[in-house]
């Protein structure tokens, strides 16, 4: 007696081959997450493995890991970067508190995800060379520009260059609400119930006793 027919089977589907954009697009995002669990010491051939692409397919994209750590850099920091913060800073239409606490609040929401701040701390282990570039994207664009409105503030003439003082009393209210992705991010604490109250409260601080720090 012959058996029934067995059905038959499905050919497996084929799997669409990525454009070039897009399988930069896929290495880029993999090496992002990939750097930000692993640290930037982390071997590319473990990237690759985890992106699911062989060695040489990564370095035909990327001819160097310095290439990539470079990419990793524009798309994580200066690919975030806002321009209208700078704006927000020196806008006149609203009082100074106002306009820093909106400031640290959205930036705030950008610096504490993970691979923003884990991926900043293990290149500052390794050889610094990412934080080495943003710090300076903030000293430029974004720090003289609030120690400027500050003293206005205060109604103190301004100066040619902020003083080391006063970019110290800066950096003690920038470096406390970038901790909080540290504490997040790197400790495991949670989150904040109110993440803008607690920067509203930050930046209040910090404009209150700039007076003894921003002397005219």
């Amino acid at each position: 007696m012959k058996s029934a027919a067995s059905p038959m089977t499905a050919a497996p589907a084929k799997r669409r081959r990525l454009s070039t954009q897009e399988r930069e697009e896929q290495i880029l995002a993999g090496a992002v997450a990939f750097f930000a669990e692993h640290g930037l010491e982390a071997q590319t051939r473990d990237l690759a493995k985890a992106i699911g692409i062989t060695h040489p397919l990564l370095f035909h994209y990327f001819p160097t890991k310095q290439a990539l750590i470079d990419r990793v850099y524009e798309r994580v920091y200066l690919g975030r970067w806002k321009h209208e913060w700078e704006q927000w800073v020196v806008d006149p239409s609203m009082p100074f508190e106002a306009r820093l606490c909106r400031f640290y609040c959205d930036y705030a929401r950008m610096a504490l995800t993970r691979d923003w701040v884990r991926i900043l701390l293990f290149s500052g282990l390794k050889d610094g060379y990412i934080p080495h570039r943003y710090l300076g994207v903030l000293r430029e664009r974004i720090f003289p520009l609030i120690v400027r409105e500050t003293r206005a503030y205060l109604g103190f003439a301004p100066r040619p260059e902020p003083t080391d003082a006063e970019l110290e009393h800066l950096w003690g209210l920038h470096g406390g609400i970038f901790h909080l992705g540290v504490r997040i991010r790197v400790y495991h604490e949670p989150e904040p119930a109110d993440l803008d109250a607690v920067v509203h409260q930050r930046v209040h601080a910090f404009i209150v006793s700039a007076g003894a720090i921003f002397l005219p």
